[in-house]
C-alpha cells in the first residue's frame, strides 16, 4: 500500500514496479490495492494522531484525497 504513494505521479516507478512482477495488476487486484490503501491509511492517520506523527498522518491523508479524486462510478 505504501508503495503506491511512492509511484503516484511518477509513471516511470509504476512501470518498473510492473516491469518486476511481471505483468499488470488485474482489475481485482487493482480493487484490493484501493481497499487495502484506504485501510493502511485509515490506521496511519489514527496511530499518528495518537502518537504524535505528522508525517503519518499527512501521509494517510494525501493517500486518501488522491483515492477519492481517482474514484471511479
Amino acid at each position: 500500500m505504501r508503495l503506491s504513494d511512492a509511484w503516484h505521479g511518477r509513471p516511470d516507478l509504476l512501470q518498473a514496479l510492473l516491469a518486476g512482477y511481471g505483468r499488470p495488476f488485474t482489475p481485482e487486484e487493482e480493487d484490493q490495492l484501493t481497499v487495502l490503501s484506504v485501510l493502511d491509511s485509515v490506521s496511519g492517520i489514527s496511530y499518528g494522531t495518537a502518537h504524535g506523527d505528522p508525517e503519518l498522518v499527512e501521509r494517510g491523508l494525501r493517500t486518501l484525497a488522491r483515492l477519492r479524486a481517482a474514484q471511479r462510478p
